[in-house]
C-alpha cells in the first residue's frame, strides 16, 4: 500500500507519481514521466515509495534498481544534474533556514512557519513544502496541503483569536 496524504487525492489528478516516490527520486537524481510510472507493477511502485534513501548506499541502491528495472522495460529515464540536485536538496535539508519561497507561501496563505517548526519537520515534509512553494498549484490546494502538513496552531487566525483574549500580552510582541 502506498501512503498518501489527504491532499494528494487532488494532486494525483495533476501528478500521478506519489510525493513519497518523487522525494526518493529527487534525492537520487532520477526523474521520469507519469506514463513510465504507470507502466510499473503495483509492487514496484510500492517499493519505490518505501525504499529508504537516507544514506549514500541507500541512494545508490535505489538509483541502480530503478535504472535497471526501467532499462529492462525500455523506458526513458532522466538523470538530473548532480549540482542542481545538490542545490535543491540543500534548501529543504537545511534545518536552520526556511527557504524564502516557502516562508512567503506560508505567509500568503495565513500560516506561520517558525524556525522551530521547520527544524522539527522530517526531510520528507520539508521536501513537500519546498516543492509546493514552487508556484504551480492553486491556492485552495496549497491551503489543504499546509493545513495537513503544518501543526494546527500554525494557522494565523488561531493566534489572532488568542491575541483578542489577552491584549496586554499581545502588545509586548506586536508593535
Amino acid at each position: 500500500m502506498i501512503y498518501k496524504f489527504k491532499f494528494e487525492t487532488v494532486y494525483s489528478e495533476i501528478e500521478p507519481i506519489p510525493l513519497s516516490a518523487q522525494y526518493r527520486m529527487d534525492c537520487t537524481g532520477v526523474r521520469f514521466n507519469p506514463e513510465t510510472w504507470n507502466c510499473l507493477s503495483d509492487e514496484a511502485r510500492a517499493l519505490f515509495c518505501h525504499l529508504p534513501v537516507k544514506t549514500k548506499k541507500d541512494k545508490e541502491c535505489y538509483k541502480s534498481y530503478i535504472l535497471y528495472l526501467l532499462k529492462r522495460k525500455r523506458r526513458w529515464v532522466s538523470l538530473l544534474d548532480p549540482d542542481q540536485t545538490a542545490r535543491d536538496k540543500a534548501q529543504w535539508e537545511n534545518l536552520f533556514r526556511i527557504p524564502d519561497k516557502v516562508y512567503q507561501m506560508a505567509i500568503d496563505l495565513d500560516f506561520t512557519l517558525s524556525p522551530q517548526d521547520w527544524l522539527k519537520m522530517s526531510d520528507f515534509k520539508r521536501y513537500i513544502i519546498f516543492k509546493l512553494a514552487q508556484g504551480i498549484h492553486s491556492t485552495d490546494y496549497l491551503k489543504k496541503a499546509l493545513g495537513e502538513l503544518l501543526r494546527k496552531e500554525s494557522k494565523i487566525s488561531a493566534w489572532k483569536s488568542e491575541v483578542e483574549k489577552h491584549p496586554e500580552t499581545a502588545s509586548k510582541f506586536v508593535s
